[in-house]
């Protein structure tokens, strides 16, 4: 759709990005979409107006209105932008669980909600594009409570189905949004992928119902997954998962819930990923409350959870997030499908990653460095894998699994852990 017909579309509605955040009170607390509304958020800069914004991702719109130090700022998911905000002191990290988003950010009683949405269809419908996640939540506690929905459309985005669309009629103001939607570059494969894949395969056995999570290293091992009859109930929707399903080997016929459809709450901006999500009848990008809550998850049987990390100790304790003190990425949906995985049916919970890091450092550590945090903890982690072999840690004893991940380690760094543990 045209700049023209949004603007028919909208009516009095519509306008300007510096008109749409003239709306905005001083003082005012701010909450967002989980797709960074851009935009606004860097007109919004562009004012005097100070007040507290809640962020989902952080990424350019973020940082420079952080960069003014008149908006502190609160986000849920770790980036390379909050990292760097929180660095200078201007943004501080929130835990919570994905499951648990609709209740943490909708605590914070905002005085407006800003969103970028993809252009409305032929019903005047917008949708949340790549992503819903909470914000359907966000949007809907904003209407019941009177406060203004400000709005960025993006027809760059694809229109996808989540069940929980945003009438034209319910938005305050809307303006054009600019550049695409905030993405991460995809980098090459993993240098591992293939071997990780060899060892991962036999644990995914025909007809299980697949979740992957956020990381370059289970993407690429999904992909190279040699059976079929598998389903797809996952919180990323990426390209490994896309290409899957695209060769016919996920057609999702098997699966305990939504036969027939892909389900996740997150897209990877992504055109092979794109060509699948807007076809609704394939699959749907719903709310994360309908998609990561453990007890949904756990009505899917023969269930594999896959997901990556940045160190496993020999506790076999799981750090995702955090490089010493520094939070680099959120805990995002890992957590709530590990605990709905255990409570499933033949569920099996797998982190997949590297056994080193391009500088050489082992992935598999004695004792995570200070300031670390557990993200997944021993009693949620069934198997590791690395390039190496498999790690069976499910109903096994502490110096069993110290043992089998040493195993699986880089060689160089094997004497080193077996000493740090056994001597």
């Amino acid at each position: 759709m045209s700049e023209a017909g949004l603007a028919s579309e909208f009516g009095a509605a519509w306008g300007s990005a510096a008109e749409v955040v003239a709306q905005i009170p001083d003082g005012a607390v701010l909450t967002t979409s989980l797709v960074e509304p851009t935009t606004l958020l860097t007109a919004l800069s562009q004012t005097q107006t100070s007040g507290r914004a809640v962020v989902a991702v952080a990424a350019m719109g973020t940082l420079a209105l952080g960069q003014t130090g008149r908006f502190p700022i609160v986000t849920a998911f770790a980036s390379p932008v909050s990292t760097a905000l929180a660095e200078s002191g201007v943004c501080e990290y929130l835990p919570g669980l994905f499951s648990d988003a609709e209740r943490l950010f909708g605590a914070f009683e905002a005085d407006c909600v800003l969103l970028r949405l993809s252009a409305p269809d032929a019903q005047g419908l917008c949708s949340y594009g790549w992503a819903s996640a909470f914000s359907p939540h966000l949007f809907e506690q904003a209407r019941q409570r009177g406060i203004p929905i400000l709005a960025e459309i993006d027809p760059t985005m694809p229109h996808t189905r989540s069940g929980r669309e945003v009438p034209v009629s319910q938005i305050t103001a809307a303006c054009l949004a600019e550049g695409n939607a905030a993405t991460e570059e995809v980098g090459p494969p993993s240098r591992n992928a293939e071997a990780i894949a060899a060892h991962l395969d036999p644990l995914v056995p025909d007809g299980s119902t697949i979740q992957v999570g956020i990381g370059s290293v289970p993407d690429a091992a999904i992909e190279r997954l040699t059976g079929s009859g598998y389903g797809v109930h996952t919180e990323v929707l990426g390209r490994g998962l896309a290409r899957l399903i695209d060769a016919g080997q996920a057609d999702g016929l098997q699966k305990a819930e939504d036969p027939g459809l892909v389900v996740c709450t997150i897209a990877s901006v992504d055109a092979e990923v794109r060509k699948l999500v807007e076809d609704p009848e394939r699959a749907e990008i719903r709310a994360s409350s309908d998609v990561l809550d453990p007890r949904v998850i756990a009505r899917h049987s023969q269930l594999r959870c896959i997901n990556s990390a940045l160190a496993v100790d020999l506790r076999s304790q799981v750090n995702a997030e955090t490089l010493g003190w520094s939070q680099v990425a959120g805990v995002g949906g890992q957590l709530d499908f590990f605990r709905g995985a255990g409570m499933a049916k033949n569920g099996l919970r797998i982190i997949v990653l590297g056994s080193s890091t391009s500088r050489g450092e082992s992935r598999i550590v004695a004792s995570h460095a200070p300031g670390s945090v557990v993200t997944a903890t021993r009693y949620d982690v069934d198997v590791v894998i690395t390039e190496h072999g498999v790690a069976w840690l499910k109903d096994q004893t502490d110096e069993a699994r110290a043992r089998a991940l040493i195993e699986v380690a880089d060689p160089a760094h094997r004497e080193a852990l077996f000493r740090a543990r056994f001597a």
